[in-house]
């Protein structure tokens, strides 16, 4: 399936930026991009115990575990969990199959034994989302990492109702919104961070295509689907910073847990 279908919320949202096959390059690069800032972010710190929530298909579990000890992949989806324990068997990683709206994730991860808790475009799927980070929060040691994305408002669209167009998504978020319930979680937002990067590169690239000023885009070229291709362009241009985070589709964000009196 095309991560289009799944942009669109006609289908799984996951994508694979190692898939050929999927033509919408950018934004593969920028689901990689994030996992790559993570790991990195991490590196330096120690980990022991990652919790990849929404883990989809495990590629980004798969870079976390280059930079902890052991990774929990955590998603709702049998499919998914599933398609990730073939895909990664690597010691150290594993998987389960966990509804974060129905489920306690406490239950399969201690309170307090996680250094680090990633999620990437995951509340905004969920009816409470503040449920969720509270459950993050719960599962982080004190001054543990919470790494998170979620769309921005400003990128998304409604239709007649008010209601997003994107059927999979049940909330709106803004950086204000998402600090509010990251602390209201016994969390600190530390960073703030964007991808706006490529999402100008495409813009402009689909202008000039338009145009008729270029006759290829980069998506139509084959070696860019390569796994060395795909982690250059996600390095370079859709790797997350601090700059111009305004005009970024997501809203990133990086928190770290209140360490304990």
């Amino acid at each position: 399936m095309s991560s289009y279908s799944a942009f669109k919320g006609t289908g799984f949202d996951q994508l694979d930026p190692f898939d050929s096959r999927d033509s919408n390059l950018w934004r593969k690069a920028e689901y990689l991009g994030r996992y790559l800032f993570a790991a990195d972010f991490l590196r330096s710190r120690g980990i022991r115990l990652a919790a990849d929530v929404s883990c989809g298909l495990g590629y980004g579990s798969m870079e976390l575990a280059t930079v902890s000890e052991k990774v929990v992949g955590i998603d709702g989806s049998p499919e998914m969990v599933e398609r990730a324990m073939k895909r990664c068997q690597q010691p150290g990683v594993r998987f389960i199959c966990l509804d974060l709206e129905k489920d306690d994730l406490c239950r399969h991860i201690p309170e307090g034994s996680c250094g680090a808790a990633v999620s990437f475009e995951t509340l905004e799927h969920l009816n409470d989302p503040g449920g969720a980070v509270d459950q993050f929060s719960r599962i982080l040691m004190p001054e543990g990492f919470f790494i998170c994305s979620v769309p921005n408002v400003i990128s998304e669209s409604g239709d007649d109702a008010g209601l997003p167009k994107n059927r999979s998504h049940k909330q709106w978020f803004t950086f204000p919104s998402l600090c509010r319930m990251v602390e209201r979680c016994g969390m600190r937002v530390i960073y703030r961070l964007g991808q706006s990067r490529s999402r100008r590169l495409f813009r402009r690239e689909q202008q000039l295509f338009n145009a008729r000023r270029i006759r290829r885009r980069l998506s139509d070229e084959t070696v860019m689907h390569s796994e060395e291709m795909i982690r250059w362009l996600s390095y370079v241009a859709a790797y997350p910073s601090v700059e111009d985070v305004d005009g970024s589709y997501s809203i990133i964000i990086v928190a770290q847990k209140q360490g304990s009196d």
